[in-house]
């Protein structure tokens, strides 16, 4: 039962039982002035015949026995009522006991744990790898795969741990992307565990200027350089939009500024609408590709089908050739060597006749559907 529903109950019993006892005062009362009226009009007038007395032998004969008994039940029902409320109290109590006290230990936990956090966060590794995760879990979510459209922790002959970008993305074309992950949060995280509203305000402009010196800092690092002019441009990668907004807020120029650095400012909807657009564009390079392979091994199959075709020409023209010279050999035997064997044969030399030998009458060429 819930404190409304209790509340509610107790109040339904007080207002039966007041409403009882007022309709018994009520019938108490006309009782009582009905019996004055008549105890005095019998003392005006005397006996009545039938009646064995006076004023006390009418007031006697009133029989007040219903009233004591519905008094009596009132004043069970009253304590009943009583007894009702003190349990639900006591119940309601017992179970407002614990939900604070539940609330308070879940209360205690989650600060805990925000204090934990805000420590970790204060420190400059913590929140570096904090923001890599980030950015990680940003670009594999855009489609991109590590080791085929972007490099972690890319590291190159002569660089120290503070000049290494946390991503390489490659744009294709010879052209890459920097991001760098690390975060200036050290301004904003003690604002926002500040109650002084002055003291906040101070640190919420410190932290426009952490981040304007930030940008200034990659501008400075010429990864231009170090990646042999395929840089497009450097990403500074805020995880939070409240860190923008706050810096932004502080320093309108900030972005302008960045810019003019080559460096660009971006919260986690705009770097993962530019990894979205990196991913696209990897896809139509892949179309591209598919495309230039199939031209390839279109124009292999050319070359191959004109080599193959001259060879069937080079076999037809010989073939040709063969017929043309077996003809004439068969001429040459028909007309100088079958005829001397024919004669021979007229004078009994040989058992039978020779054979006849057909020259071809029709090409290759011609035989073909």
């Amino acid at each position: 039962m819930t404190v409304t529903d209790a509340g509610s109950s107790t109040l339904v019993v007080v207002l039966v039982v007041l409403a009882m006892a007022l309709a018994l005062a009520v019938a108490v009362g006309v009782v009582g002035y009905v019996a004055g009226r008549r105890g005095a009009a019998l003392s005006g007038q005397g006996t009545v015949p039938g009646m064995g007395g006076g004023v006390g032998a009418g007031v006697g004969a009133l029989d007040l026995a219903p009233v004591e008994g519905a008094l009596e039940r009132l004043s069970r029902r009253l304590d009943e009522a009583e007894a009702l409320r003190r349990s639900d109290q006591a119940g309601l109590r017992t179970q407002i006991g614990e939900q604070l006290r539940h609330v308070e230990a879940t209360t205690e936990v989650l600060r805990r744990e925000t204090g934990q956090l805000a420590a970790a966060l204060g420190r400059v590794d913590v929140r570096g790898r904090w923001g890599e995760a980030h950015l990680r879990r940003l670009v594999e979510a855009a489609g991109l795969l590590d080791r085929v459209h972007f490099v972690e922790q890319d590291v190159r002959s002569g660089d120290d741990a503070g000049s290494r970008p946390d991503l390489v993305i490659d744009l294709g074309a010879g052209r890459q992307l920097i991001v760098d992950a690390k975060v200036p949060l050290a301004a904003l995280l003690e604002a926002e565990a500040s109650d002084d509203a002055v003291r906040r305000a101070e640190l919420y402009a410190q932290h426009a200027r952490d981040v304007a010196q930030h940008a200034d800092r990659l501008g400075g690092k010429e990864y231009w350089r170090r990646y042999d002019d395929a840089v497009e441009s450097v990403v500074m990668f805020l995880p939070a939009e409240s860190m923008l907004g706050i810096a932004l807020r502080e320093d309108p120029s900030l972005l302008d500024r960045s810019f003019s650095r080559n460096v660009i400012v971006a919260t986690p909807t705009t770097l993962l609408a530019l990894m979205r657009t990196v991913a696209h564009v990897w896809r139509r390079e892949a179309i591209a590709d598919n495309a230039r392979e199939i031209h390839q091994i279109g124009r292999e199959l050319h070359e191959r089908l004109s080599i193959y075709v001259d060879h069937v020409r080079k076999m037809g023209a010989s073939l040709d050739a063969a017929v043309s010279h077996y003809n004439r050999m068969v001429g040459s035997l028909d007309g100088r060597v079958l005829v001397s064997a024919r004669r021979l044969a007229d004078h009994g030399v040989g058992d039978g006749t020779v054979p006849e030998v057909t020259v071809l009458a029709q090409r290759v060429r011609e035989t073909l559907p």
